[in-house]
């Protein structure tokens, strides 16, 4: 077990895991969230599905937390320690550990995990695989299971405190080393911890370098030693081979220039967008909680964080719907409704917050609006479609478009017509796709209430820019 010195990063660490890999696993995720939606179901199947997905996705804390979920489930709750101080019947995690072979620790953990989910022996196993492979979120969580099943134990505090340090969590480490000091008087390790992650935290305020998170201090003096000792053999090496071009990729690149340069905020968003383009939402937000540790709380990091929070409900939906359409089922469609809903409170709780921090911006207004009609919130969403109009007339046709869709949906329906014939009066500001939308509407609209030469005029424009919309040719053909 590791006594607080530094790890070095195996290959491991930057593992991708294939789009092919992400549908499959995230299929075996789906299906054990439904099995422990139910109150009854088979505990050692679902973490057989769920530790398949953290075993080939270490990194995703998702996972993780499920998987916990499911073991803390099994056992009702009930926190126990490890029953022996060591390592028996624990020999593959003993030995995959010693030989730092850190994805094998993790898979062995797991495995042990299935009898008791508080084992501390294992968990800290597993925490020290997550700090060399730079798993940092899901150390954490494991590390908090390894402290409750063994609250008083001071070897697991002395682990979880130097990790904290090492990941950049100042405070919870200082204030475990404290506890641990108060236990113990005068302890060395512990005095001497507390002075170093003080200054850290002071550092990092002013957006310096720190040791704590960086390198054990205890072993700085050993790193410089092997440093200097190889220098002479790397330059005359150098001197033999050729150079040999590293071709990086963007986010390598990315990552590069946040370590030259970590008060370029724009690089860590950069990052954080190239993570989502590719649906890694856990290595996205690791970026942001980068990114919000160096430079704190600020409007655009803020923002920044709603944004991932709404993409990664949005992946869920688009999951579920995907997953309902290859194999149907009533348990699966209610995935889909629940991740839908889900995703519409969500986004409308991020546009209320927005309109509340932006008033004055009407594009953040629309967006309210259009999630208050989504959520059926009419008569609101009708008056922020009013305010916006009244403030800018270019976006008259697109607000009447929607106020005109919730003035239907209250079954006004001649109101409504009259709104989408004076948003056709303002047609020209709207994209192609608003427009046709504009059109259809307002001629399936005029169908309705009869108005046979609206209808077909309406109609017959959508179809000459789009003859495949929707049912536009078969609504045209019974107005022949």
């Amino acid at each position: 077990m590791s006594d607080g010195g530094s790890f070095s990063v195996s290959e491991d660490a930057d593992y991708e895991v294939s789009p092919a890999l992400r549908s499959q696993l995230q299929r075996l995720f789906e299906h054990a969230t439904q099995m422990m939606s139910k109150p009854k179901y088979d505990y050692d199947y679902a973490h057989s599905l769920l530790g398949d997905c953290c075993k080939k996705d270490p990194a995703n804390l998702v996972y993780v937390e499920k998987m916990l979920d499911n073991l803390d489930l099994k056992f009702k709750g009930k926190k126990k320690g490890s029953l022996f101080s060591g390592f028996g019947g624990k020999g593959g995690l003993k030995k995959a550990l010693a030989a730092k072979k850190w994805q094998d620790v993790i898979k062995e953990g797991i495995d042990l995990l299935k009898s008791n989910p508080y084992d501390s022996v294992t968990l800290r196993a597993m925490v020290d695989a997550c700090e060399a492979m730079r798993y940092n979120e899901v150390g954490l969580r494991y590390m908090k299971n390894a402290m409750d099943g063994s609250p008083g134990d001071m070897e697991v505090m002395r682990h979880c405190a130097r990790y904290l340090g090492r990941v950049g969590q100042f405070d919870q480490a200082i204030s475990l080393w404290h506890f641990i000091e108060d236990k113990n008087r005068g302890d060395k390790e512990a005095n001497q911890m507390i002075s170093q992650l003080t200054i850290d935290r002071e550092r990092r305020a002013k957006g310096l370098a720190t040791v704590t998170n960086r390198i054990d201090p205890a072993d700085a003096a050993k790193v410089r030693r092997r440093q200097a000792g190889q220098e002479g053999e790397r330059k005359s090496e150098v001197q033999e081979r050729p150079a040999t071009k590293i071709e990086l990729n963007e986010k390598q690149k990315l990552k590069a220039k946040i370590e030259a340069d970590p008060d370029q905020k724009e690089s860590y968003l950069k990052l954080i967008d190239l993570w989502v383009e590719e649906e890694k939402f856990f290595e996205a937000e690791a970026v942001w909680k980068e990114a919000q540790a160096h430079f704190g709380d600020s409007i655009e990091l803020t923002e920044k964080r709603e944004d991932l929070v709404i993409q990664k409900a949005r992946h869920r939906y688009k999951m579920a719907e995907n997953q309902a359409s290859a194999q149907s089922s009533p348990d699966l469609l209610r995935l889909v409704e629940t991740a839908r809903n889900d995703l519409h409170r969500l986004e409308l709780e991020v546009y209320t917050k927005r309109n509340e921090r932006h008033p004055e911006d009407l594009l953040i207004k629309y967006e309210l609006g259009l999630r208050l009609k989504r959520m059926g919130n009419y008569e609101q969403a009708e008056e922020l479609f009013d305010e916006i109009s009244h403030e800018d007339e270019k976006l008259l046709a697109i607000c009447y478009l929607g106020k005109g869709e919730c003035l239907q949906a209250r079954k006004k329906f001649v109101t409504a017509m009259e709104t989408y014939e004076e948003a056709l009066n303002y047609a020209d500001t709207l994209s192609s796709e608003r427009l046709k939308l504009l059109l259809y509407r307002a001629g399936v609209l005029a169908q309705g209430l009869k108005e046979w030469s609206s209808a077909t005029s309406y109609l017959k424009r959508l179809a000459k820019m789009d003859p495949a919309y929707k049912d536009v040719k078969r609504r045209l053909d019974k107005l022949k």
